[in-house]
């Protein structure tokens, strides 16, 4: 049976308390918290009926600058590079459960052969991604 490469943790702060404390801890992570979704809300906005209590996030981060970097030395990283920058966090069992799918240097091979620092990089900025969630619970 394959491990599990899903980051999966929880905090006693309600889900409020732990965005606000990711978006205070980023920057010592040189990262930016750049949209956080009300997924009941873009639910609703889109038709869906919500019940009531209702609560899903997605925090979306961002180091800007580094991004742009990479990008512009490679277009296609754009495809790799930005769906590692987000996590879910929602409530269960009274608890607020913060889910993250860190991509690893294997995952990011398999989808950009040949560019090998650039698997680094990246998987050691997920890893940087996973010391942050730490923080904030």
């Amino acid at each position: 049976m394959q491990k599990s490469i899903l980051f999966k943790t929880e905090s006693e702060k309600p889900i409020e308390r732990f965005i606000e404390d990711l978006k205070q801890n980023a920057p010592e992570f040189n990262f930016t918290v750049r949209h956080v979704l009300d997924m009941a809300e873009e639910y609703r906005r889109h038709g869906v009926e919500v019940e009531d209590g209702f609560q899903l996030y997605q925090v979306i981060i961002c180091n800007f600058k580094r991004s742009y970097q990479t990008i512009q030395k490679d277009s296609e990283r754009a495809a790799v590079l930005l769906p590692p920058k987000q996590m879910s966090v929602y409530r269960q069992n009274g608890k607020t459960v913060i889910n993250y799918l860190p991509f690893t240097e294997e995952i990011i091979a398999m989808a950009l052969p040949g560019q090998e620092e650039f698997q680094k990089r990246l998987a050691k900025t997920c890893r940087n991604i996973i010391e942050l969630i730490k923080k904030s619970c």
